[in-house]
């Protein structure tokens, strides 16, 4: 098996897991331990918040670290939440999941850094098209999420509140097999020299990083809505036996469309990809708020995996038309606006939700999409389309 398809391995058990778990996260400390909605929501955005900052600062923490370090111990981070949550459910401590929540999201950080150089530069030494080499590795981790939330969403409909945590203990084991199959990468080259902080700032407001940065901010407005609001407001409106139902939904799509999306861009360019699947996002979130029904809300689940699964392989394929040594540091600024969009939505969704409700909210993000799709539409030609 080529390096490539063996890292692929990896991130699919990892997401399998604790990957999977992120869908069930709020109603599961809702049950356990009879914590709002609110509260849930602000553990992803402290994880989300903390992996905004990693993208970043791991480059000055762990500098010389060779990409597979990065990534096995990255990957250590999602274990360890696993096993927190596990032991929330029995001591009911808040602080405790304040504090894996953010050693996750810094660890996550380091994860997605080291996988994608690697990524990358497997793509350099077989001389292929970056689109599809990032469709491949995005596939990986959404294809584990569909099957973790298959697999995780029948322990949820079927275990009793007391006996919940077990969902922990075997999205535990799942991440732990990816962990074990990371182990048996090759070494890889250490990692670029962290950059002076003038240059942070420089690729911050460039344009090749600045635009797909706004749109990946974007289209994780609809992660977000997955992981902060979406499975509660299924739980109130339509039960709980279609949590696992809708949600499962989101990460299919991002599966399929994830690598073929990579394909797209790179024979069609970036615009169809991005305002496709932004106007569809759009359209999903006006069907729930006008038929409320729970086809409705699997439709609603499809459309918001499609707008997620073509943004981030669009901007980390551009990413490799930068220079090698930037690359790093491109990934980092780009990827830091898609985490500030998941903590908008995770914790914006649930707030809105409590002054007006989750169908305004649901309209809101909407026409959020909208306003992305024509903004898509005015994109200049991006570095990797003129390849």
């Amino acid at each position: 098996m080529s390096t490539r398809w063996r890292l692929a391995a990896a991130i699919l058990f990892v997401f399998m897991g604790a990957g999977a778990q992120q869908a069930f996260l709020v109603p599961y400390l809702e049950r356990v331990n009879g914590w709002s909605a609110l509260r849930g929501s602000y553990l992803i955005g402290v994880t989300y918040l903390a992996m905004m900052v990693g993208r970043v600062i791991h480059m000055y923490l762990f500098r010389g670290w060779s990409d597979r370090s990065l990534t096995i111990v990255g990957s250590l981070s999602y274990l360890a939440f696993t096993l927190a949550m596990f032991g929330v459910a029995h001591v009911g401590s808040y602080s405790l999941a304040l504090a894996a929540a953010l050693v996750w999201g810094m660890g996550a950080a380091m994860m997605w850094a080291g996988t994608a150089m690697q990524m990358l530069a497997i793509t350099d030494e077989a001389g292929g098209r970056y689109g599809t080499s990032m469709g491949i590795l995005y596939a990986s981790a959404n294809g584990g999420w569909f099957v973790g939330v298959l697999v995780l969403g029948v322990l949820y409909e079927r275990l009793s509140d007391p006996d919940l945590s077990m969902l922990y203990a075997v999205a535990a084991t799942l991440t732990l097999i990816g962990i074990l199959l990371a182990l048996r990468l090759p070494a890889t080259t250490s990692a670029a020299p962290p950059p002076e902080r003038g240059h942070v700032v420089a690729m911050a407001i460039k344009g090749q990083s600045l635009i797909p940065g706004l749109l990946l901010l974007a289209a994780s407005l609809s992660f977000g809505l997955i992981l902060g609001a979406f499975g509660t407001y299924v739980q109130e409106a339509h039960g709980a036996r279609w949590v696992w139902v809708s949600v499962s939904l989101y990460p299919a799509m991002r599966t399929v469309l994830s690598f073929a999306a990579g394909y797209v861009m790179d024979r069609a360019g970036h615009k169809p990809v991005l305002v496709g699947s932004f106007l569809a996002g759009a359209a999903g979130l006006v069907l729930t708020v006008l038929w409320p029904h729970p086809l409705g809300v699997v439709i609603a689940a499809t459309m918001l995996g499609l707008v997620s699964s073509t943004v981030p392989v669009v901007s980390g394929a551009m990413v490799g038309s930068v220079d090698i040594r930037q690359r790093p540091l491109a990934y980092g600024i780009i990827f830091t606006w898609r985490e500030l969009g998941v903590v908008i939505a995770a914790v914006g969704a649930n707030i809105i939700g409590l002054r007006l409700d989750l169908q305004a909210a649901f309209s809101f993000f909407a026409c959020v999409f909208v306003a992305c799709g024509m903004l898509a539409l005015c994109l200049p030609r991006a570095v990797h389309d003129q390849r």
